[in-house]
């Protein structure tokens, strides 16, 4: 009786510290995330008057910086606004692929 008790307590120490991990994982790839979009984003603004092919680097590199983004979201987002959040980023990865279309020679 006592060893499956130890070994009960075992798994749920081990249930809970995966779950800690991935929590901690979770919160280490949105701040990482959140950094890139912000630095893509000022990326992006310091090209307002910049050319066509600097512009078009930008907003891909802000694309994949929102694709990883929606990524973290999916993943990690377990609240009642997790479609919300996630269609917001599809909106915005649209905007800018739009934005890649006028600019970006194929």
């Amino acid at each position: 009786m006592q060893r499956s008790i130890l070994f009960a307590g075992i798994f749920v120490m081990q249930v809970c510290g995966g779950v800690s991990a991935a929590m901690a994982d979770c919160r280490e790839d949105h701040d990482a995330a959140d950094q890139n979009i912000r630095r893509t984003r000022a990326g992006i603004e310091k090209l307002a008057d910049g050319t066509d092919a600097a512009k078009c680097a930008a907003y891909r590199r802000h694309i994949a910086a929102l694709t990883a983004q929606r990524g973290v979201i999916e993943r990690c987002d377990t609240g009642s606004n997790r479609a919300q959040n996630v269609s917001a980023i599809d909106t915005g990865i649209a905007e800018y692929n739009k934005r890649v279309d006028a600019i970006c020679k194929k």
